[in-house]
């Protein structure tokens, strides 16, 4: 019975160990390790799959009862040891595995993975040994040591780029301990006392500082010494007779347990902040002005435009022509000056765009020089020279406006008497009216002469002038295609060359009758229908005469949101005229982004009083815009030009 029992359990036994020899072996397939077992003869018991993958072994090999040296060889023979002798490389591997001692190293394949290779002895003879694919572990330790070296470098450069930088910054810098003594100044602070960055560690503060400088910043130093942060401004004379004025910051240092060990000096020079505040001031005033100017041009422009839409049919009706020369002629040409002079007030005020004409260049020239003629200083001559008959493509007041600043610093720079020359010219080579204003008075240094552009910078002593005359005089000029330079020399005078866009004379005609000028552009707009959109009444009585005049047909809304409403009600509308400026929370640039939103491909004109303000910036370059007061055939030429 006894044995019946155990030779039957013998058999379960074997299969257990057998199912357990299996889980084991499966078990160590799938480690993220290599495993090899290697017996006292150096035959290979037994591989796992994760070796095959790690070290790249063909299968063959991983079989068990393959030798050591074979698997060697192999890896030799592939390069997993490097270059070298092959049978040298497989006896040195196989004599330290006869060794059977501990080991580890690392092996870096060819493909680049790095392997960590740990062997060990075993009781009965032979070796275990264990691969690990380490390659992203040193990478890591790869990346980790190049920062440390950055970090080291970047330490030791520290100082030497602190030190850059502080001899760089636009400010005068120091250190100064508790006994008020320097510890460091940057190139810019010793520069200002006539000495070398070495020169000042060491000295006391009043051995550096003038006395009246100690004198007014020796309360501010005591303050900073007990830890206080201050500011403050403070005239300076610097040894090289400069005055300026600076702003200086006080910093306190201290110790890790708070206690005041020295403060740190910071001073600016805001001499030229102080100057730009000034010219600011001056600034704000032409603000106020553009500010009042576009209030005024709003109101003024519309009452134009009733009185301009009102003469102009008026003198059709009259036959009487003593009448329209005496009366009505006289009247469409004073409110036609009215308008040029509210444009004019605008641009002063830089509140109107460019508006570029052909402009004759003697008649305007000599315009202004007699317009200046009375406020010359005694001694002062003025001549104009003008060959041939130049004109110009510019904005008429822009360029008036310039001649007159240049005439008008010529006869600063004349003070004691002397000459200025006002001449024009036309250079057919580069197709250039040349304007030229000279004068023999002082000239300009080279100091001068290289800032005179520079907004705010003037020569003028107190707040008499802004110092942005010649800058607008060079913007505009730029802004008109062309060119300005300047020739000046101290004791030599000074020439200003304007070069600006030449234009073809205008063919003379004789001037029209106020009836021939109502009567212009009569089919212009022939059964077009127009929707015109204003909400001041009598300017759309104007311009309601004004469209029938032209052919058009029509139909009327006073706010942005009523011609809304008539575009969707209405069909066949080609044509929509609105005002910008209108009540109601809808503008005349708000209609006009609707109707291209609704109803893309209308043709827009806006009506405006103001200067360039009174227009959007985020106006649709499709959309055409009118300045007030305006006759008939500018509505003709904005709907038809283009089309």
């Amino acid at each position: 019975m006894g044995e019946s029992e155990t030779g039957e359990r013998a058999p379960a036994q074997e299969a257990e160990q057998a199912g357990t020899l299996a889980m084991l072996m499966a078990g160590l397939d799938r480690l993220d390790q290599g495993i090899t077992l290697f017996g006292p003869d150096l035959r290979l018991v037994f591989a796992n799959r994760r070796l095959v993958e790690l070290v790249g072994l063909p299968e063959c090999l991983a079989e068990p009862g393959t030798h050591f040296e074979t698997i060697v060889r192999h890896n030799a023979a592939h390069g997993e040891y490097g270059h070298g002798d092959i049978e040298a490389m497989v006896a040195d591997r196989v004599a330290a595995a006869r060794r059977f001692e501990p080991h580890t190293l690392e092996r870096t394949r060819p493909n680049g993975i790095v392997i960590r290779v740990s062997g060990w002895p075993l009781p009965e003879g032979g070796f275990a040994t264990v691969y690990t694919d380490i390659t992203e572990q040193r990478r890591r330790e790869l990346r980790l040591e190049q920062r440390l070296l950055r970090q080291t470098e970047d330490l030791r450069r520290s100082e030497e780029r602190l030190r850059l930088i502080a001899n760089e910054v636009p400010a005068g810098i120091a250190y100064l301990d508790r006994d008020e003594v320097f510890r460091f100044v940057n190139r810019r602070f010793a520069r200002a006392y006539g000495l070398s960055p070495e020169a000042i560690p060491g000295r006391r503060h009043d051995a550096v500082l003038s006395a009246a400088t100690m004198a007014r910043v020796r309360p501010f130093f005591a303050r900073a010494k007990t830890g206080e942060a201050l500011d403050f401004d403070l005239e300076i004379t610097f040894p090289d007779g400069r005055i300026l004025d600076t702003r200086t910051f006080l910093r306190p240092d201290r110790d890790s347990d708070g206690t005041p060990r020295g403060f740190y000096v910071l001073t600016v020079n805001i001499t030229k902040e102080k100057e730009a505040a000034t010219a600011l001031l001056q600034a704000q005033k032409m603000e106020t002005l553009g500010q009042l100017s576009s209030g005024i041009a709003h109101d003024f422009n519309n009452l134009l435009t009733i009185i301009l839409g009102n003469l102009t049919p008026l003198a059709a009706r009259i036959d009487d022509p003593a009448l329209q020369a005496e009366m009505l002629a006289p009247a469409i040409r004073a409110t036609r000056r009215g308008a040029d002079l509210m444009r004019r007030l605008l641009a002063v005020a830089r509140r109107q765009p460019l508006e570029p004409a052909v402009v004759d260049i003697d008649e305007t020239i000599r315009t202004i020089v007699e317009l200046v003629r009375p406020s010359l200083h005694d001694g002062t001559c003025i001549s104009v020279e003008v060959e041939g008959a130049p004109h110009a493509f510019v904005d008429p007041a822009q360029l008036e406006a310039s001649l007159i600043n240049l005439v008008v610093n010529a006869a600063d720079a004349c003070l004691s008497g002397g000459r200025i020359r006002v001449s024009a010219g036309t250079d057919a080579q580069s197709g250039h009216v040349v304007i030229v204003v000279a004068d023999d008075g002082r000239g300009m240094d080279e100091a001068t002469r290289s800032r005179v552009f520079e907004p705010f910078f003037s020569t003028k002593t107190g707040t008499e002038r802004s110092g942005l005359g010649l800058t607008m005089v060079q913007g505009f000029v730029t802004a008109s295609k062309g060119t300005i330079t300047l020739e000046t020399a101290p004791d030599k005078g000074t020439r200003f060359t304007l070069l600006l866009p030449a234009a073809a004379a205008p063919e003379a005609s004789g001037p029209a009758s106020a009836a021939e000028m109502a009567t212009d552009d009569a089919d212009g707009l022939r059964d077009r229908f127009v929707l015109l959109v204003d909400d001041d009444e009598e300017v759309r009585t104007v311009l309601r005469r004004d469209l029938l005049g032209c052919g058009a047909r029509l139909i009327e809304a006073s706010s942005g949101a009523e011609a809304l409403q008539l575009l969707e009600a209405v069909d066949g509308i080609d044509f929509v005229l609105s005002d910008i400026t209108m009540p109601g929370g809808m503008s005349g640039i708000d209609l006009a982004a609707e109707i291209e939103c609704r109803h893309p491909g209308k043709r827009i004109v806006l009506m405006t009083g103001f200067g360039q303000d009174g227009v959007g910036a985020d106006l649709s370059p499709r959309v055409r815009v009118l300045q007030k007061p305006f006759e008939r055939r500018a509505i003709v030429v904005a709907f038809t030009a283009g089309s």
